[in-house]
């Protein structure tokens, strides 16, 4: 199960897959970079001729409610239940004109829309803590052209074509950190008295 570097993982492991994927022919023609961003890389407009981007944006996450009572056993005796996220992505097209915008959005809808399922082959940029047989699901999602505006309204950016993607279930390993520091630890020792923890 994946740990907490999981989300970085998750948007830098398909922006740098898509930079990979990227044909040289097309990168000839048509140059452009892959990027994950946060919220912060919104806070201004690009500006005119800074290149084309393709970003992809980590804009929501969720507790996957069929799977949230799941429990795994890590061996006899020990049960773990993680915390399963579903991830919503924004794919969005920064570019100078048009030509490069749609070609842009459609190869990477149509590269996203060929990679149905993350392993940690691709999740590779930081340590997630994948286990090799651990699958996330890819696929485009469902989104309101009042809940995309929403979102456009609240960025400083004038709206981008765009497309809303999730990736589901990224389990949290909630066991990881089972060996945490001592903070505190009272004992009395006596030869006639076992052993006792002092309250």
């Amino acid at each position: 199960m994946a740990n907490v570097f999981a989300l970085h993982a998750l948007a830098d492991g398909i922006a740098r897959y898509l930079d990979r994927a990227y044909p040289a022919a097309l990168r000839a023609a048509h140059a452009a970079s892959f990027e994950a961003i946060n919220t912060g890389a919104l806070v201004r407009e690009r500006a005119q001729g800074a290149g084309n981007l393709v970003t992809v944006w980590p804009y929501r996450v969720l507790v996957n409610e069929h799977q949230r009572n799941r429990e795994f056993a890590l061996r006899p005796g020990r049960i773990n239940r993680p915390l399963p996220l579903d991830v919503h992505l924004l794919l969005t097209v920064w570019a100078d004109n048009a030509g490069d915008e749609l070609l842009l959005f459609a190869w990477a809808m149509r590269e996203l829309y060929r990679l149905p399922v993350l392993d940690r082959s691709v999740l590779t940029t930081v340590d997630a803590g994948l286990r090799a047989d651990e699958l996330i699901q890819l696929a485009p999602a469902e989104m309101s052209v009042e809940d995309m505006m929403r979102i456009w309204d609240a960025v400083t950016p004038s709206y981008r074509i765009s497309a809303p993607f999730v990736a589901r279930v990224l389990q949290l390993d909630i066991e990881q950190d089972e060996a945490r520091n001592v903070v505190a630890q009272r004992l009395r020792f006596s030869d006639d008295v076992p052993t006792e923890v002092v309250p």
